[in-house]
């Protein structure tokens, strides 16, 4: 006994690790076990039992059980298929099917890896700023880099910055003006050149008038974009950490305060990454009008995937609200740029170093999403081609200096992107059977009923167990549909030449004064009117060939649902008017409001850098007429303890509600106040879009009424739009090219 208990001792961990071996083994064993139809059906309908009776349980004991029983049907749909789906009848039938199963077999190694990536996720508390000399503490330099934005949009950030709770001597903030460079201000346009230095003049006076740690910086040449940008100005100052802020993102005062002690604990550490949260909503929000109705579309990286990384030492770098120590990155030679995701690709390259990373989930800036869905395609774009980018030119896989865990996340983090190709086939897919008879899908109903229907229920009930607080269940599917369409040709030019794609930046502060037609909506309403007409020719096969009936039945379930997606893709292309200079934030602080002799006490609704609405605690009835337009003085107090006296003119009131538009906003010091005001507390920000969950069902229906009612008018809109260029086409186009070539015949005779 004491030498068995002596060979486990020493050698336990290559008997946990042969244990493992075996227990998958077994695992494996019985995925690939034969059974007849009937006993698949019955398993199945056990294991979606036992899914459904543990799932209210949310413990990491039910997680495990969930994400292996939900991988345990998923494979065994994947055996079956792989070996008894695939149709050869005919060249056609076969490349389609084959089609069909390759994007089947991504999306379930992207599930494979999601659920890796889940297993455990890692929850940082704050780690505070070591108690130290004044002097001990390290440097900083804040960099802003900026190429076009407006500068209204850059001013808020740098006034932010300056604004950190950091010792004034320790840290200075940056301005990296890529659109002022020597480059820029000798365009050969001249309309250009002047717009480039006015915008320059702009900001060097901006940074004159505020003065203190602000700087403005630039280069000779626009070479290698934002990463050229920043090595550039890392030549340049010799701070002991870089804090990068793309420059739309405005800072929480505590940034350095929760994020510097890291460093301190951490040696090795490269990276602290803190979460993009944004003030505005992304166009598919916006022009489906669900803006903080549903989780935001990055709260599932933000809030679970980085978490999940940074479990398996990989949550990488993601462009702005991060803190890098400035001697790792000169080891590598600044900040890479051999693809278009320089952030993702520099992190890859420290970590294959063995340098350690960390993800801190406090939201700490606030910044602005693309307003259109053309803009926010060109971002996509850009992240899709970046991504493809690494996995072929850089591999994680095989990566050399990386953790196999670290390969697993950064192969998950970059074969994402390959979605464009797999949502695009399933699009299509049920249309080539319904118009053609294409038999992609060999198989009969009762086969589907137990092998694929179970799939595809236990993948829908994985999800929301996982990610139900994060991402509604099906929102995924549209956001991916919407994508696709448009950033296929850019993955397929990245893998025909993965050394062509070049930086574009995502234009930021667009004024939509007026409703319009996104120029992108004509492929998803094209699209949806095939699906439309395919129920015709569904009804068709139904009536002439009763022996398909099982497969039609089939096809059209997964019709309907791509009818649904791209009802909502022809709505979210309905581009609908924003006309804030600002955004409001909400907010509970205290206000005092002073006018003329009147004194009320409230609360603040929300607050921008233009107005402000207080909820006051008295009835305004009798008043209304002395505080209608009247000029006022806000009090307000913040949840810190801090008052700010601010001042404003009443634009509506009523008997409890005041609302007001602030007046010397172009006051740079008063500026300054606001910027404090909006955005120094990270508190408020905990809340902004509060966490809500949806069941698999109440996600369906809050989708259907959204196409129900917003449909009607942004198809007819769609339509008459269509038309007009269909006929533009043809009469001017095709008709003037006739005409041409008719005069030119007649002159001829």
């Amino acid at each position: 006994m004491i030498f068995l208990e002596k060979y486990f001792q020493e050698n336990k961990e290559k008997l946990a690790k042969l244990s493992l071996v075996f227990l998958f083994s077994i695992y494996g064993l019985f995925i690939i076990a034969p059974t007849s139809t009937l006993n698949q059906l019955l398993l199945s309908l056990l294991l979606i039992g036992v899914l459904i009776w543990i799932f209210r349980e949310k413990t990491e004991y039910v997680k495990l059980i969930i994400i292996l029983t939900g991988i345990f049907i998923t494979l065994r749909y994947f055996y079956w298929r792989t070996f008894n789906t695939i149709n050869t009848d005919t060249p056609v039938n076969f490349l389609l099917s084959i089609l069909l199963y390759f994007a089947e077999f991504y999306s379930i190694v992207i599930a494979l890896l999601g659920a890796f990536i889940a297993l455990r996720l890692l929850e940082r508390k704050e780690i505070p700023i070591i108690p130290a000399e004044k002097d001990k503490l390290p440097t900083v330099d804040v960099f802003i880099p900026t190429y076009n934005e407006p500068i209204e949009v850059v001013k808020t950030t740098a006034l932010a910055a300056t604004a950190l709770d950091y010792p004034k001597d320790k840290f200075n903030v940056y301005i990296l003006d890529d659109g002022g460079t020597k480059q820029k201000l000798n365009d050969p346009d001249p309309k250009k050149r002047e717009e480039n230095r006015k915008r320059s003049e702009g900001l060097k006076s901006f940074v004159k008038a505020v003065g203190g740690n602000l700087h403005y910086l630039t280069r000779e040449k626009n070479e290698h974009a934002k990463a050229g940008n920043i090595n550039e100005a890392l030549k340049k100052t010799n701070g002991e950490l870089i804090l990068i802020l793309d420059c739309d993102h405005i800072p929480t005062q505590d940034f350095l305060r929760n994020t510097v002690g890291f460093f301190q604990k951490y040696p090795k550490l490269f990276l602290v990454q803190t979460p993009h949260s944004f003030q505005n909503p992304d166009p598919i929000e916006k022009n489906l009008e669900i803006f903080r109705q549903v989780p935001n579309e990055n709260d599932m990286f933000y809030k679970f995937i980085q978490k999940g990384l940074d479990f398996w030492s990989s949550s990488f770098f993601c462009g702005s609200a991060a803190v890098l120590r400035r001697k790792y990155l000169e080891e590598i030679g600044g900040i890479q740029g051999q693809t278009i995701t320089e952030d993702a690709e520099t992190a890859l390259e420290l970590h294959s170093k063995g340098l350690d990373s960390a993800y801190y989930g406090r939201k700490m800036v606030f910044g602005l999403q693309p307003e259109t869905f053309a803009s926010f395609i060109v971002q996509r774009s850009r992240w899709a081609q970046g991504m493809v980018q690494i996995f072929l030119l850089k591999n994680p896989l095989f990566k050399k200096g990386l953790k196999w865990y670290q390969k697993i996340s950064y192969i998950n983090s970059s074969f994402f992107w390959f979605f464009g190709i797999a949502r695009a086939i399933f699009l299509l897919a049920p249309s080539f059977f319904l118009f053609f008879g294409a038999k992609i899908y060999d198989a009969s109903l009762n086969e589907v009923l137990a092998y694929a229907i179970p799939h595809f229920l236990a993948s829908i009930l994985v999800a929301n167990y996982l990610y139900a607080r994060v991402r509604w269940n099906f929102f995924s599917e549209l956001y991916e549909a919407l994508q696709s369409l448009f950033i296929l040709p850019a993955i397929i030019s990245v893998l025909f030449n993965p050394r062509k794609p070049t930086f574009k930046v995502t234009p930021k502060g667009e004024n939509l004064a007026e409703e319009f037609l996104s120029p992108f909506y004509k492929p998803i309403y094209i699209l949806f009117n095939i699906t439309l007409i395919s129920f015709f020719f569904a009804i068709y096969r139904w009536v002439e060939y009763p022996e398909e009936r099982g497969t039609i039945l089939v096809v059209l379930f997964w019709q309907i649902f791509n009818f649904l997606v791209l009802a909502l893709g022809v709505i979210a292309m309905r581009e609908k008017p924003e006309r804030r200079r600002a955004y409001r934030i909400p907010a509970q602080d205290k206000a005092f409001v002073y006018i003329d002799s009147l004194t009320f006490s409230g609360r603040i609704r929300d607050i921008s850098l233009t107005g402000i609405w207080v909820e006051t605690d008295q009835d305004l009835t009798n008043y209304l007429n002395k505080v209608r337009d009247a000029y006022v003085r806000f009090l307000i107090k913040d949840i810190r303890g801090l008052t700010f006296s601010v001042e404003g003119k009443v634009v509506n009131a009523n008997a409890k509600n005041i609302r007001a538009m602030f007046i010397n906003t172009e006051d740079l010091n008063f500026f300054r106040k606001l910027v404090e005001i909006v955005y120094a507390q990270s508190t408020k920000w905990e809340f902004f879009i509060p966490e809500k969950e949806a069941s698999p069902i109440e996600s369906l229906v809050f989708l259907t009424r959204l196409a129900i009612y917003h449909f009607t008018e942004a198809y007819k809109k769609a339509t008459i739009e269509f038309i007009r260029e269909v006929k533009e086409f043809f009469v001017e186009k095709v008709g003037g090219k006739i005409w041409v070539f008719l005069r030119r015949e007649l002159k001829r005779v």
